[in-house]
């Protein structure tokens, strides 16, 4: 099996587990300070990294890592606004297929070149993400237009950083891994800031300045910002993989393999949260699993 495949596998595993983690720590911490908390500790796996292999630095790999970054913070953020709003049940396949399409449509645009076989499991694994990403439950509400919109954006977002950093040189190493991140840090800590000086004018105040804390309810946070820094740990080496993935190999299958991501969250659902995989999701899984074997053969 070539090694940019492996490399998008590894990575799609532990961008879904960092997904989770995130997801544990969101459930007690407000959502900016989570992810901000997750952000800075990627930073600084991805610096250690690169101050142990460095790659090369200029100006055209740094621009690369800071569109990157730009787009993937605004698809994260429209990301969780959307599935504030509602349905999840519609909104997260749309946003899951977006994000998995785009790179694909652009690989094509560029000319890159697959044989057949290799598209057709493109296809299944776009399919599989689909189908792994439906919640248990299923919403019968209608997806209001301004939730459409914020999918739409998020998905071009996540979608078009995985396209922006795939045009940085091979030589760069990690260097637009870095960009990005803290790029993504510098947006959420310049957020925190704006909102922190004007809380009350947003209605902010119960966010920024919640009710006091038992001691159990402290260590309950304690407990949220370890979850944080380990989804921290899994995004810095998530994003550090996919870069890798990038360079040795094909837009297209490094983006729709990633795209799989939601796998490794739903089977952490199930396993540590005892959370029941549907026959949906179950079937996703079967066609990620050939979707995977297939590219391996092509």
């Amino acid at each position: 099996m070539p090694s940019f495949i492996l490399l998008s596998l590894f990575a799609s595993l532990a961008y879904g587990a960092s997904d989770f983690f995130g997801g544990l720590a969101a459930r007690r911490l407000n959502l900016i300070h989570a992810t901000a908390g997750t952000y800075l500790v990627a930073t600084v796996v991805i610096g250690v990294w690169l101050a142990i292999d460095p790659g090369v630095w200029t100006v055209d790999d740094a621009a690369v890592g800071a569109l990157a970054g730009l787009l993937a913070v605004v698809g994260f953020v429209a990301f969780y606004a959307a599935l504030a709003i509602g349905p999840m049940s519609l909104l997260s396949p749309a946003i899951a297929l977006i994000g998995a399409v785009l790179p694909v449509a652009a690989a094509g645009i560029l000319g890159e070149k697959l044989a057949p076989l290799a598209w057709g499991a493109i296809a299944l694994a776009v399919i599989a993400t689909v189908l792994i990403s439906i919640p248990s439950r299923a919403s019968q509400e209608r997806v209001t237009s301004r939730a459409a919109v914020l999918a739409l954006v998020a998905g071009l977002g996540l979608g078009g950083s995985i396209v922006a950093i795939n045009a940085s040189d091979e030589a760069s190493g990690l260097v637009p891994a870095f960009v990005e991140m803290l790029v993504g840090l510098g947006i959420l800590g310049l957020v925190i800031i704006i909102l922190r000086l004007n809380r009350h004018r947003f209605g902010l105040v119960a966010i920024f300045e919640p009710p006091p804390a038992s001691t159990r309810q402290r260590l309950t946070a304690r407990r949220a910002w370890g979850s944080s820094a380990i989804a921290g740990l899994l995004l810095g080496a998530a994003n550090a993989l996919i870069l890798l993935a990038l360079h040795a190999g094909s837009l297209a299958i490094v983006s729709v393999l990633v795209s799989l991501y939601p796998l490794a969250t739903v089977v952490l659902a199930a396993l540590v949260l005892r959370e029941r995989i549907t026959v949906v999701q179950a079937l996703g899984i079967v066609l990620a699993i050939a979707a995977c074997v297939i590219l391996a053969l092509a």
